[in-house]
């Protein structure tokens, strides 16, 4: 007979931790299936829920499942689990998800079978948290009124037990703050940093940028497999300009998944954004040769990456492949400057046009169109565009020294804003100068037309 683990199983699982998690299940494998199938199947979930790779614990689930009917059931839940979009390859996921259609029978089935099934409350509390909590629009996704009677009646049972806390604190609702009370009390959780962290950085206004990466950096220490972290710190550096940093995040996720759709797309704009052109080409090409995902972002990124190392030809090929896919003000602005390049002037002055109509903050579009029209002589209406561009370069101006202003009111969030303070100051140098060439403009136009057009 097997000997009893060395360790305190049960109190590991309450506790709750991925790693709390791998240890019980190492005390119990080869000792007791029932347990090593319960442990296992909470950590295909968590997997599921931290973006790790979940596969083995699902096949260490299998191997150890009881030959009783309703643990079957367990095993289905937690395969039909969803996944984050940034755990993988989008097409495997997406396929993945198209395989597990649930209905409303199933929904019912569950939950009827978590309600008197074999094995332990926890376990199937944990479960039945899965089921309610499905975010996913369609019939097997709970009502908020099921949702919050399930949450409720699971907080009066589990409610003090972390492994329970955790999940809860998912569910969002009305237990949206049992995630920090639950990491606050119990250090080793630290799984809940990846949510608490996105929560920081997407559900406060104003975004608490330090909260975020702190809790995000924590979350990659702890759990490198996962291309969920990077993929996510990467889009935050991207927003902020930060294109050194964005890129490295980037990275991080390809070398765990090299076909990781977001990851790639967003590689492509950082080294756009570093000019380091060719790379950027080569990976908007191997986003195209993948298909299905991100198509016209990747048209338009291969076309301005051609524009930039004079590829005339086949920017304009790629812009017009980009069309079908995306309506963009960059688009045209960039399909605008290739008809300019290729002295097609007034294909150029309507995509510029089209560029302001889309966003009339489009402050280069505004500048090109006037420069356009100058050379077609249409005095006025070059006139009208430049002063377009004077006002739409002095808001932005004005915008970028108040995103300034709030980045920096301290020298703690001056050094966290760093790099993107001196973007924002990069961005003011330039508009400040087009804004000065855009007004000469408008005073010798003045001239031309006779000052009669104010």
């Amino acid at each position: 007979m097997p000997a009893a683990p060395s360790v305190d199983v049960e109190a590991l699982v309450r506790q709750g931790c991925y790693r709390c998690l791998e240890e019980a299940f190492e005390a119990v494998k080869g000792r007791n299936s029932q347990q090593a199938f319960e442990i296992a199947l909470l950590l295909a979930a968590r997997s599921k829920e931290l973006g790790l790779p979940h596969d083995p614990w699902l096949v260490e689930a299998q191997t150890d499942l009881p030959l009783v009917p309703d643990w079957a059931t367990y095993l289905e839940i937690v395969t039909a689990q969803q996944v984050d979009p940034l755990s993988g390859d989008r097409d495997q996921l997406l396929a993945q998800t198209l395989q597990r259609r649930l209905t409303r029978t199933d929904f019912d089935g569950w939950r009827a079978v978590l309600g008197g099934g074999p094995g332990s409350p926890l376990l199937r509390a944990y479960l039945d948290l899965i089921v309610v909590c499905r975010t996913e629009f369609g019939p097997a996704r709970a009502t908020p009124e099921e949702r919050d009677a399930a949450v409720a009646a699971i907080v009066r049972q589990f409610g003090t037990t972390p492994l329970i806390q955790y999940r809860v604190g998912l569910c969002g609702g009305g237990e949206f703050e049992q995630l920090a009370t639950v990491r606050e009390a119990h250090r080793e959780l630290v799984d809940a940093d990846l949510e608490l962290g996105r929560r920081a950085l997407q559900n406060r206004v104003p975004p608490d940028v330090g909260e975020g990466l702190a809790r995000l950096r924590s979350a990659k220490d702890a759990f490198p497999a996962s291309p969920v972290v990077p993929a996510t710190i990467g889009d935050l550096h991207q927003t902020r300009e930060e294109w050194p940093e964005a890129l490295a995040e980037y990275e991080a996720a390809l070398a765990i998944v090299p076909t990781h759709r977001d990851a790639l797309l967003g590689r492509t704009v950082s080294l756009s954004q570093l000019e380091r052109y060719e790379e950027a080409l080569a990976t908007a090409i191997t986003l195209i040769e993948l298909r299905n995902w991100f198509i016209g972002p990747a048209y338009f990124w291969k076309a301005w990456n051609e524009y930039q190392l004079n590829m005339i030809r086949e920017a304009r090929e790629d812009a017009d492949r980009a069309k079908p896919l995306m309506v963009n003000p960059a688009l045209s602005v960039l399909s605008g400057m290739i008809e300019w390049r290729e002295r097609r002037l007034e294909s150029a002055e309507a995509e510029f046009q089209r560029a302001i109509e889309l966003d009339f903050g489009q402050c280069d579009a505004a500048f090109y169109l006037g420069s356009v029209r100058w050379e077609r002589r249409m005095w006025p209406e070059s006139l009208a565009a430049f002063q377009h561009a004077v006002q739409c370069f002095e808001l932005s101006v004005v915008t970028r020294r108040e995103a300034l202003a709030k980045l920096g009111p301290t020298p703690e969030l001056a050094a966290q804003n760093a790099r993107q303070m001196a973007a924002h100051e990069d961005a003011i140098g330039v508009a400040q100068k087009r804004r000065g060439e855009a007004e000469q403009n408008v005073a010798s136009l003045k001239k031309l037309v006779g000052g009669t057009v104010q």
